[in-house]
């Protein structure tokens, strides 16, 4: 036997109270109540905002850019934003767009959308984004990819890259 007061003896009734079932159960249920927390605040801090872009062709975008967004929330309302990243050359006021949206369970709706395109007041070297409210309140109903085309109504130069931001609604 060890005498009582030495680090040996100190580390082994440590290890036998460790070991015992009956110890271990605070200390569990602290663990517990310490993860379930976390988990709480790690889902609070999920952003609620967004954004998917597609580059295209800056010299004269006159193609389809396909936009996919990942949906598994249903029940939160989002405001959807068109962007346009623009380099120097963009001299365009307005636009005219073609979008179309396909629903995971394959429904489709497309229109024509004029977008007012807000004067630049940066350098020239440097690009600017021109970001639209699109719509507001939009539900997206099903879990799944919602694909997004968005196609220009005639040949424009300067556009770099196109796509959406979203943000949940106030």
């Amino acid at each position: 036997m060890r005498p009582p007061g030495s680090v040996r003896a100190k580390i082994l009734h440590t290890v036998s109270a460790l070991l015992d079932a009956e110890a271990m159960r605070p200390m569990r249920a602290a663990c517990r109540t310490a993860l379930a927390a976390a988990a709480f605040l790690a889902a609070g801090c999920v952003s609620p905002h967004g954004a998917v872009a597609t580059d295209v062709n800056s010299a004269s975008w006159r193609d389809s850019a396909p936009i996919t967004l990942a949906n598994a929330d249903t029940t939160t309302l989002r405001d959807i934003a068109l962007f346009l990243r623009c380099n120097d050359r963009f001299a365009e006021d307005t636009l005219t767009v073609r979008i179309r949206v396909r629903t995971p369970d394959s429904l489709q709706h497309e229109e024509p959308f004029v977008m007012v395109i807000p004067p630049a007041h940066t350098p020239a070297a440097i690009s600017r984004e021109a970001d639209i409210p699109y719509r507001r309140r939009v539900l997206f109903d099903r879990t799944g990819d919602y694909h997004l085309t968005i196609t220009p109504c005639r040949p424009v130069e300067g556009v770099e890259a196109v796509g959406i931001h979203i943000a949940k609604s106030q």
